[in-house]
């Protein structure tokens, strides 16, 4: 007899703003993430000469993507921003 998880695999759509060097660190901090499960990343796209948009794909639990996404954000320059756009 087989058993299937019914549970579901919840995956969040991330994206980063901010200077091209930071956007592989962004990338690497929320895969390091406890309980975050980087899936999938987007080549990053030129905003203008100092700026990237990086999308990324993550899952895990509700809390443990914010608190990753907020952990992230904290130590941001100005100008720079990283945010859960949906689910």
């Amino acid at each position: 007899m087989w058993m299937w998880d019914t549970s579901a695999v919840t995956v969040y759509k991330i994206r980063f703003e901010g200077p091209a060097a930071l956007a592989v660190g962004v990338a690497t901090a929320l895969a390091d993430a406890d309980g975050v499960d980087l899936t999938s990343s987007s080549p990053p796209i030129i905003l203008n000469d100092e700026t990237v948009e990086l999308n990324l794909s993550a899952d895990g639990a509700r809390d443990a993507v914010a608190a990753a996404v907020s952990s992230i954000g904290k130590d941001l320059p100005s100008g720079a921003s990283i945010e859960i756009v949906d689910h």
